[in-house]
């Protein structure tokens, strides 16, 4: 092998020596945070490099061609964040009912009550009957717009009458009604993956604990998954209530079934 043959190998295998040499870069990023993408980094990098978060860049001190990797892999993240419109769709079933009787002559059985005794009306003692039961549906739909990978707020709200029960100044029987507001609601986080998304969700919910007005809140956190533009069941909330009351030779009691059933849908927007 002639001298110039060495001399030709030894610039190559120095060339190649220096090409592998890890060097420090700054990435910048415009879109994704750097504390967001800093994991995923160093996953790519295993251990053969090392790579910071700086602000909204990344330092990264590798091989070139890990460097030249992680480059490939940031402009397919680094992208601009997907819009979404969440839609809730809120239904309710309830019905309630009552009977009792009165001292003042009333009587019930069932849900039929008979009240006398209140007094002449042309003449004549008045006698009503009274039906006490109701049902009834209602619903309601929500939007809101959001960002992929991040935090939406969705409350559904309502406010309940609460009946007290006295006598007021005069010494006769009354009764008060306030209103009390519920809060049920939950806060979403939306993952995009092709056509499907991926639905992270923390719920609270209220509800009365007791003819006061005392609140009960229950927290919980689920994750569930579904198609884009497609109804994801979130599942139901079931309340029963029942309430007595009691006095001297009188005697009320009641009951309300509540059922609401949850679903959402995702939406991509332009």
């Amino acid at each position: 092998m002639t001298p110039r043959t060495w001399l030709t190998l030894l610039a190559l295998a120095c060339s190649l020596s220096a090409g592998a040499t890890p060097r420090t870069e700054i990435l910048p990023l415009h879109y994704r945070s750097a504390e967001e993408l800093l994991p995923i980094a160093q996953s790519l990098l295993d251990g053969a490099g090392r790579v910071s978060a700086y602000g909204n860049q990344l330092v990264v001190n590798a091989e070139p061609d890990k460097i030249a990797e992680l480059q490939e892999l940031l402009q397919q993240l680094d992208t601009p964040p997907q819009r979404l419109l969440i839609t809730v769709d809120s239904q309710q079933d309830s019905s309630a009912r009552q009977d009792g009787y009165r001292v003042d002559g009333s009587i019930s059985a069932g849900n039929v009550e008979i009240i006398g005794g209140r007094g002449e009306h042309h003449g004549r003692d008045e006698v009503r009957i009274i039906r006490r039961s109701s049902a009834g549906g209602s619903g309601s739909v929500q939007q809101v717009q959001a960002t992929a990978g991040y935090p939406a707020l969705i409350q559904i709200g309502e406010s309940v009458p609460l009946t007290s029960y006295g006598r007021d100044a005069h010494g006769y029987p009354s009764e008060y009604t306030e209103y009390r507001d519920i809060n049920r609601g939950f806060e979403v986080v939306a993952h995009v993956q092709g056509d499907r998304v991926q639905l992270d969700i923390h719920s609270r919910q209220d509800r009365l604990a007791g003819p006061d007005g005392t609140l009960d809140t229950q927290t919980t956190a689920t994750r569930v998954s579904g198609r884009l533009g497609e109804w994801i069941e979130l599942g139901g909330i079931r309340e029963s209530a029942g309430e007595q009351r009691s006095g001297l030779l009188s005697r009320q009691a009641g009951s309300v079934r509540d059922n609401r059933v949850l679903r959402l849908k995702v939406d991509l927007l332009e």
